[in-house]
């Protein structure tokens, strides 16, 4: 697949008891068609979010959208995928 490489580094900071964690970070790479700078920079400012949610929002979109692309032939994301295009006209028109 051609497309822009990614790569995606997690760290998890603290439980949800406000303990810091020591945990090694998750690390993935990954070819999106899209520039995510550009969509994260255009999400800014919509729905109300402030820029880390837009940020989050954008991100875990397209990584959803991507594998749901991928994989859309299997029934589970084959049932999801009419839903998934009106949420997306509905982001894209807001």
């Amino acid at each position: 697949m051609k497309g822009h490489k990614y790569q995606f580094t997690i760290e998890h900071l603290e439980d949800n008891k406000g303990n810091a964690i020591a945990a090694s970070p998750l690390s993935f790479e990954l070819r999106n068609n899209e520039d995510l700078f550009h969509i994260v920079s255009q999400m800014k400012g919509k729905l109300e979010l402030s820029d880390d949610e837009a940020t989050e929002f954008a991100i875990g979109l397209k990584l959803f959208g991507q594998v749901l692309i991928n994989h859309r032939n299997h029934p589970t994301f084959k049932a999801l995928k009419p839903h998934f295009t009106e949420f997306m006209k509905a982001v894209k028109n807001n």
